[in-house]
C-alpha cells in the first residue's frame, strides 16, 4: 500500500490543516530525522480499509522520497472518529522487528452449531520477522473445529522469515463448552404446624343455685 505525503511547515496550525482536509504526521526512526509530513484525510480513509498496524506502508514524500513505515500511534477524535494525527514509524530494513499482528478467524466452527463458544485466545500474535516480511494479519480457518478442541501456535502454517514469539503449545483460538450454570431454588421445607389445643368451651348458661 502506498500513500503520498508532503512536507509541512512547523508554522502551519494542525487545526487549519484538518480545515483543508489534511490530516498532520509525523515520520521518525532511529536512521532518520523526523519528518513533519500532511496526508490527505480521504487518503487515510482509503489505506485503513486495507492495512492493520502490522502492514508495511509506502510513504511518498513531495513526489520524491519514499519511506517504509508501520502504523505507530493514530489518534482520532473522541466524538467524530476523524483522524487527528499519525505517528509514522519507519523501520530498518535490515533489523528485524517484533509486532502484535492480528489474527482472522475463518469460518464458523462446527462445535458452535453443537452449543460451544468460540475462544480467541490469541486475537493478536506477537511475532518477530524483518519490515518487508511481516504479515499483515494472520487467517486462521476455525471451521473444523468442534467443542474441545483448539488451534496452537504450532499449527499455523507461519511464512519463512516469520518467528512466533509465544510458546508453540499455546492455544491460538479454541471451541468451549457452553457451561449454564444451573441454579436451583432452594425448595422451602414445609414446617408442620401443630394444632393449638384450645381451651374446653364452658357452657354459657348453668344451673342457678336456689336459695
Amino acid at each position: 500500500m502506498m500513500v503520498n505525503a508532503a512536507l509541512r511547515p512547523l508554522t502551519v496550525k494542525a487545526g487549519a490543516l484538518r480545515r483543508q482536509g489534511y490530516v498532520p504526521a509525523v515520520l521518525y526512526g532511529a536512521h532518520i530525522a523526523s519528518l513533519h509530513v500532511s496526508i490527505q484525510e480521504k487518503d487515510l480513509v482509503n489505506l485503513f480499509d486495507h492495512v492493520t498496524r502490522s502492514t508495511p506502508v509506502e510513504v511518498r514524500v513531495d513526489g520524491k522520497d519514499t519511506y517504509h513505515v508501520f502504523l505507530k500511534d493514530i489518534q482520532v477524535h473522541p466524538v467524530t472518529a476523524r483522524f487527528l494525527h499519525l505517528d509514522l514509524y519507519v523501520a530498518d530494513p535490515d533489523r528485524p522487528l517484533e509486532m502484535h499482528v492480528p489474527v482472522r478467524f475463518l469460518g464458523t466452527a462446527r462445535g458452535i452449531r453443537d452449543g460451544g463458544i468460540l475462544e480467541a485466545v490469541h486475537p493478536y500474535i506477537p511475532v518477530q520477522a524483518m519490515p518487508a516480511q511481516m504479515p499483515a494479519r494472520i487467517e486462521v480457518d476455525v471451521s473444523n473445529l468442534g467443542v474441545g478442541d483448539s488451534i496452537l501456535i504450532k499449527d499455523l502454517p507461519w511464512a519463512e522469515g516469520v518467528q512466533p514469539l509465544p510458546p508453540p503449545e499455546d492455544a491460538v483460538v479454541a471451541v468451549v463448552a457452553r457451561r449454564a450454570l444451573e441454579v436451583e431454588a432452594p425448595v422451602a421445607e414445609e414446617a408442620e404446624v401443630a394444632p393449638v389445643e384450645g381451651e374446653e368451651e364452658k357452657p354459657t348458661g348453668g344451673d342457678k343455685a336456689g336459695a
